[in-house]
Parts: C-alpha cells; structure tokens; sequence
C-alpha cells in the first residue's frame, strides 16, 4: 500500500510529517489532506483570510508532490 507524507507549508518554513499515512490511492490521499485542512482550520482561532499563504503539501513516498492543498481554499468553503 502506498505511504504518504501531509507537510504543513508557509513560505519557506514547513512543518514536516515525518510519519505519514499508508493509504491506497492518491485520492485517498486527497481526501486524508482534505480533513487535516477541515480539522486546521476548525481548531484555529485566526482569521480565515489569514490563510492565503498556506498549504498542505502531499507527497509520495519517494519525495514526489501528489497535491498541494492551500488552505484558503478550504477556508471558503467553510465559511
């Protein structure tokens, strides 16, 4: 089963998942980086706007970029 990494990006600082997840496809992929972004942006007390800069970055285990997920988009949608 695929291994895959959810790193936390603003600029140039990243917070790297060192763990990651095995999931079976690059769309589960998706959707795991789509409730990490939910659960982001439900525990934060920032203003969504503030979000702009930010995005999840998922990649493979072999260091390749499968989604790069800006959290204002997911910002938008919960609002």
């Amino acid at each position: 089963m695929p291994h895959f990494f959810f790193h936390f990006q603003h600029g140039q600082a990243r917070l790297q998942d060192r763990l990651g997840v095995d999931l079976p496809d690059a769309e589960a992929a998706w959707y795991q980086g789509y409730r990490n972004a939910r659960d982001i942006l439900t525990a934060s007390e920032r203003d969504r706007r503030q979000w702009g800069e930010h995005r999840l970055e998922v990649e493979d285990e072999f260091g390749a970029r499968v989604w790069t997920l800006p959290l204002m988009e997911f910002a938008e949608l919960a609002t």
